[in-house]
């Protein structure tokens, strides 16, 4: 009779390959490659899920599921309930960033694509052209999507209304936990905020950095800001405070996880990392 033999150890592999984007469920990490497989942590060791290389750039996480976007119109769906992996081709031009919905996802990419998936995957907006990069949607009919050339456009019940910024650099992501209290980030170490309580307007936040910023998270009244070399910044109502991850490697992801701990995906040149941060504790898995 055949002794059960313990899954393969792949924790190694998952920090080999240029990781850009995660997200944490219920019970777990998800790390999604730019050209490389899908890695899972489940609190107690890193495993390689699925090792066929696929490029994937933006990510989200609902209680039971990750779902996942990059070139050529490609979506990941892992179903952390059932442990299966779904993918999808849903067009030709590039997705750059999804979130959730109560009844869905909404994705935004290139050429101003804007998608919705409820049973299926249809468009939710015509007419915009610039490249899209980030999204933050609150319902159906509230919802932030930015871009190329500093665009910003404000989803309402009548449809996507622009905003301007004031900025020329490219949009890369934008988070809030409301319509009207929301942070975008872009190239150049552009920081914008927009509170309605203040007049309705997008606002520069000052930053001392000029790295090429590529995600925000912004749970409520902090919010961590992480970009080219390292650059990773928390900024609270003391200021602006920068995490030093001991770093130079891109930081290409940051999400939140409750209870104020946040986590941090990058790589560069071969080399990968994922940190967890919850106060003054600092985790590290990866060779960046």
């Amino acid at each position: 009779m055949a002794l059960p033999t313990e899954p393969p150890d792949t924790s190694e592999l998952v920090f080999r390959q240029p990781l850009a984007a995660g997200c944490a469920t219920a019970e777990a990490v998800y790390v999604f490659s730019d050209g490389g497989g899908t890695a899972r942590f489940d609190g107690t060791m890193w495993a390689l899920v699925d090792p066929t290389l696929r490029s994937l750039t933006a990510a989200v996480c609902t209680r039971d599921r990750a779902v996942a976007v990059g070139p050529a119109g490609r979506v990941v769906t892992v179903s952390d309930r059932e442990l299966s992996l779904r993918v999808d081709t849903v067009q030709v031009d590039d997705l750059n960033g999804v979130a959730t919905l109560t009844d869905g996802v909404i994705a935004v990419g290139a050429r101003g694509t804007v998608l919705r998936q409820g049973s299926s995957w249809q468009p939710f907006a015509r007419g915009i052209t610039e490249d899209l990069f980030g999204v933050a949607a609150f319902s159906g009919t509230s919802a932030w999507v930015v871009g190329a050339n500093g665009v910003s456009l404000r989803l309402e019940p009548d449809g996507f209304h622009p905003v301007p910024t004031g900025v020329t650099s490219t949009l890369r992501s934008i988070s809030g936990t409301r319509v009207d209290d929301v942070v975008a980030v872009g190239d150049g170490g552009v920081a914008l905020s927009f509170v309605g309580a203040t007049g309705g307007a997008w606002r520069p936040i000052p930053l001392s950095t000029t790295a090429n910023l590529h995600a925000v998270a912004k749970p409520g009244q902090f919010l961590v800001i992480v970009g080219d070399g390292g650059v990773a910044i928390l900024i609270s109502e003391t200021g602006e405070h920068r995490v030093d991850l001991k770093t130079t490697c891109d930081l290409r992801a940051v999400f939140f996880r409750g209870n104020g701990e946040y986590w941090i995906v990058g790589s560069s040149a071969g080399r990968a990392g994922v940190w967890r941060v919850a106060g003054d504790r600092l985790d590290r898995w990866g060779t960046c």
